[in-house]
This record gives C-alpha cells, sequence and structure tokens, in this order.
C-alpha cells in the first residue's frame, strides 16, 4: 500500500478528462450559437414584439435557441459542479448542493423550452 503524505487521505479518484472535455467541447457550441444569434439579431433592425415572435418562431431559430438553450445550460452545470467540488469539503454539503444545482438547471431548461415551443409552435 502506498504512503500518502500528512493531510492526505487513501480514496478513490475520478479521473476528469472526460469532464475537462464536455465542458470545451460545450464552450465552442455555446460560442458558435451566440454568433448565430448575434449576427440575426444585427441585421434585423429595429424589432418589437411581433417581429421578436416572429424571430423566435422560425423553426431554424426556435431550433437554435433551443440548442443554445439546452447546451448552455449544461455548461454552466458543468461549471458549477468544478466549483462545488473544488470548494465543498464536506461530502454531504457537496452532494446536496450538486443536486441543487441539477435541479435548479433541469427546471430552468425545462420552463425555457416550453416557453420556446410555445411561441414556435
Amino acid at each position: 500500500m502506498a504512503d500518502h503524505p500528512a493531510g492526505i487521505v487513501n480514496r478513490r479518484r475520478i479521473p476528469g478528462l472526460g469532464h475537462w472535455r464536455w465542458q470545451r467541447y460545450s464552450a465552442v457550441v455555446v460560442l458558435l450559437l451566440l454568433i448565430y444569434f448575434v449576427v440575426t439579431l444585427a441585421s434585423l433592425g429595429v424589432l418589437d414584439h411581433a417581429g421578436a415572435l416572429a424571430l423566435v418562431g422560425h423553426p431554424v431559430n426556435a431550433l437554435a435557441l433551443a440548442g443554445l438553450v439546452t447546451i448552455g445550460l449544461w455548461h454552466a452545470a458543468l461549471g458549477l459542479q468544478v466549483v462545488i467540488e473544488d470548494y465543498i469539503s464536506v461530502d454531504g454539503g457537496r452532494r446536496a448542493a450538486l443536486l441543487v444545482v441539477r435541479v435548479a438547471m433541469g427546471l430552468i431548461g425545462v420552463s425555457s423550452l416550453w416557453a420556446i415551443a410555445r411561441v414556435a409552435l
């Protein structure tokens, strides 16, 4: 058995390379979707309520917005997971905080997708 320095407990190590990769992939997709929406909004000119409904009602824009919401919230949840795992030392508190973040992101995602679908359909 390996000797550990003082303060280091012998616990199972979870590799973080997959988490790191998914966070980078999601960042690239969110960036591309944000560029798409910035260009789309910049090309519209004046946008009133009816114009905004027409913009979100277009199928391509609705799908892109749904993707932005879904992947953006997933990216945010991955980032918050890293912060929680780094700064909350109590195992039960860490699990509770992760559960709260996941439930909150899920609720925000479902309500956002429902709103997009309601406008687009």
